[in-house]
């Protein structure tokens, strides 16, 4: 039998002297044996945990690494758990504290003792005999190397504090420090995973249970109390951090953005989380700390209402939205700047660059919540579209209602614009039939703009206008000699194409994203943005189709949206287009090739009425075609059912007399004078006078006794030569009216039957 697996006493003399080139071996035969492993001798398994040792507690390095691989392996198995778990544990520590080991050697050790925590987690047993014993020691290592590597350590005392909170317990207060310190300092300069592992462990800490078992009250606190207080003031703190713009903008005199700031929560004891903002206007680099403040107060807010917890936690949902609405409400837009700050342009410029960042947050925070909480922000959508709103930059067109965007302003911040759009992507993605466009007009204009090419034509043009006159001075004078600053235009002017810049990849993702959730959500959107929209999808598809020969997904994506989820009123469609850009399309086949499933095909029986069918399929046929070319029609009578049986059966049945070739085109007049034929009624027979021509009179005796035996009534229709009219049988019939009402009469038109001695006449 094959098997990857290495014999254990190999394996044991490859730890004794381990080399690189083994280890995979080694490792690989313990993950796969692990009943070998179990079932192995006590003293085997002895030999193999002591030798496992040896490599932790070696100072070399690369032993250490060696013996913390095995170690995780091992990790995953109960019996080396229990006969070595402790004293792998207390090893495990000595390389974290061991402050001149590498720092791969402290994350791998980090991580080694992560994997036996999780081994050991909820097996009662080994959590009281190995676990809670070493938990103490475990949480003060790490604490005292976070600073070494807190990208390994931070995620492990996060664990353990949401796992183990009453363990954690006396390890709070300094945990609490060190956080505050991680984020009060340079936290923007941190990955963006990292300051949410912040954020979140800084929101953990409220889930250990405060000293105080009882309320002022006397009541018993509910879980939550603790978290939900601890979320009030960092509203709070908030609220306070923005009304520092006041000092710079008429914030107080916006009635919208101090309603808003008098809804949010104000508490009576000032006990912020973070230190007083030093901002002095004579510097103002220092006006930047405000944005970096409400950034990391945002995404603690974001980190309480959305890190899940142990137990249920009651979320002021309105409040935080409204939270966001004041700080999309802080807009350089709309708020004047106060009158003393006009005349600095400095000082004016970074405080622009900083209400335009703390619009940004405000995004974001309406972002995170969208994403989590879904559907239950739509009561606030009104309220929340009309803040996204404000932080488009805008200015006033030609017409005194107009409005435009202003491309430049919008282009200086093109990253703050994007976070706007893909906010309101999330959100639209909730609904359809969206009614309030302003928003989205605007914000398919600034798309389009962004995923223009740039060029830096404009201001080079500018230059060159400038220096025009200089050289137009320079020829007067005869100057000869070559004017260096248009050296550089000339390639600009006549290769313009190649100084273009395409926009950035997250730019055209972000815009195409939003396109795709606009089609397929507003039907209702106005012809002139969809038209705008379609034009850009369409023109990049022919250009990707005729370059690469293949459309990109995305773009796919959005060419079937087109055909799909067509405009109200739209009277044309782009399926030809799409088709030709993709021809292989599933979906479109679908529209241009309908495949629909086969239907059920019933059975209908020939109906056994009175009248019956010739016998021969032969017979069928051939009357067929005697009714294509027939002129003159004779209705001959081959048997005569008794009177009252015929009555009943012409009354079930309706028979038709078909038309000759003559009259299958018929003006509308001789269509009126068309007659038809009708029958009599049951209570009124009447006698069916028919002359027998000669060549019936003269049947041969077997023919007619043949007929006699047929116990129904034929009707054969047989072709003849024209024949004059000897005489006439006219039949004039009143039928009761019908179900649907139709009380025409019918008249039987009139047959010209030939005598016998025109039979022979001609014979």
């Amino acid at each position: 039998m094959v098997s990857a697996e290495i014999p254990l006493p190999v394996i044991l003399s490859l730890l004794e002297a381990p080399r690189p080139s083994n280890l995979q071996y080694v490792l690989k035969s313990l993950y796969l044996s692990q009943d070998a492993v179990s079932k192995a001798s006590k003293s085997d398994l002895n030999i193999l945990t002591s030798r496992i040792n040896n490599l932790l507690l070696a100072r070399d390095d690369y032993k250490r690494w060696y013996g913390c691989h095995v170690v995780q392996i091992l990790a995953l198995n109960p019996v080396v758990l229990t006969n070595a778990g402790s004293l792998f544990i207390v090893s495990l520590l000595k390389i974290v504290n061991d402050t001149n080991s590498v720092s791969i050697n402290l994350k791998n050790a980090a991580l080694t003792l992560n994997a036996i925590i999780k081994g050991i987690r909820g097996k009662p047993v080994l959590t009281r005999e190995v676990l809670t014993p070493n938990l103490p020691n475990i949480i003060s290592s790490l604490m005292d190397t976070l600073e070494r590597d807190i990208v390994t350590i931070l995620p492990i005392l996060q664990s353990i504090l949401f796992k183990h909170s009453t363990t954690f317990k006396p390890f709070a207060k300094k945990f609490e420090v060190k956080l505050q310190k991680f984020i009060t300092e340079n936290f923007d300069n941190l990955s963006t995973p990292l300051q949410y592992d912040l954020c979140k462990s800084y929101a953990y800490l409220n889930l250990i249970k405060p000293n105080n078992s009882t309320t002022a009250s006397g009541t018993q606190p509910l879980p939550d109390d603790q978290w939900r207080a601890k979320l009030l003031k960092i509203m709070d703190e908030i609220r306070s951090t923005v009304l520092i713009y006041d000092n710079f903008i008429d914030l107080k005199n916006e009635r919208d953005t101090m309603e808003i700031i008098k809804q949010l929560p104000d508490q009576e004891t000032k006990e912020y989380i973070f230190p007083f903002l030093n901002v002095d206007m004579s510097e103002p680099i220092t006006v930047v700390s405000i944005s970096q403040r409400l950034n990391v107060l945002v995404k603690l807010l974001i980190a309480f209402v959305t890190s899940p917890t142990p137990f249920p936690i009651r979320v002021p949902l309105g409040l935080v939205i409204q939270v966001a609405n004041l700080l999309l409400g802080v807009s350089p837009n709309y708020i004047p700047f106060k009158g003393d700050l006009k005349r600095d342009q400095d000082l004016k410029k970074i405080v622009l660059n900083d209400m335009v960042k703390t619009q940004v947050i405000g995004s974001q925070l309406i972002f995170q919540v969208t994403k989590f909480y879904k559907k239950l922000v739509l009561p606030h959508l009104s309220s929340i579209l009309s803040s996204l709103e404000v932080a488009v930059p805008v200015k006033s067109g030609s017409g005194k209602k107009m409005i435009k965007i202003d491309t430049e302003a919008a282009l200086a911040i093109e990253s703050e614009l994007l976070s706007v759009v893909k906010t309101t992507t999330e959100i639209l993605k909730l609904f359809e039939g969206l009614t309030e466009l302003e928003l989205i007009n605007k914000l398919v204009d600034v798309c389009i703009l962004f995923l223009e090419k740039r060029t830096p034509m404009e201001s080079l043009t500018e230059k060159q206008s400038q220096v025009q006159p200089k050289q137009a001075q320079g020829q007067g004078k005869k100057n000869k000699k070559k004017s260096k600053d248009s050296t550089p235009l000339s390639d600009l002017l006549s290769h313009a194409e190649l100084f273009e810049l395409d926009p950035p990849a997250i730019t055209i993702s972000t815009s195409l994203s939003f396109f795709e959730v606009v089609i397929k959500k507003i039907p209702s959107l106005s012809p002139t943005a969809r038209i705008k929209v379609m034009r850009y999808i369409l023109s990049t598809g022919v250009k990707q189709s005729s370059l690469n020969g293949s459309v990109s997904p995305q773009l796919v994506r959005l060419l079937e949206a087109l055909v799909l989820y067509p405009g109200n009123g739209e009277t044309y469609s782009v399926l030809p287009i799409v088709k030709r850009l993709l021809p292989d399309n599933e979906k479109l086949s679908l529209l241009t090739n309908p495949r629909f499933p086969p239907l059920e095909v019933k059975y209908r029986p020939r109906a056994a009425a009175g009248i019956e069918d010739v016998d021969d399929d032969d017979e069928d046929d051939e009357a067929r075609e005697d009714i294509m070319d027939v002129d003159v029609v004779t209705v001959e009578e081959v048997e005569q059912e008794p009177k009252g049986n015929f009555a009943e059966e012409l009354k079930k049945a309706q028979v038709s007399i078909p038309d000759s070739t003559q009259s299958v085109f018929k003006t509308n007049e001789e269509t009126k004078q068309l007659q038809t034929l009708s029958f009599p009624e049951a209570k009124k027979e009447e006698k069916i006078v028919e002359e027998e021509d000669e060549e019936n009179k003269t049947r041969s005796l077997e023919d007619a006794e043949e007929e006699d035996e047929t116990p129904s009534k034929r009707i054969k229709i047989t072709q003849g030569p024209t024949i004059t009219t000897t005489s006439t049988t006219e039949i004039e019939v009143k039928i009761d009216e019908s179900e649907g009402g139709d009380d025409s009469d019918f008249e039987v038109p009139e047959i010209d039957l030939g005598s016998d001695e025109d039979d022979e006449d001609d014979e």
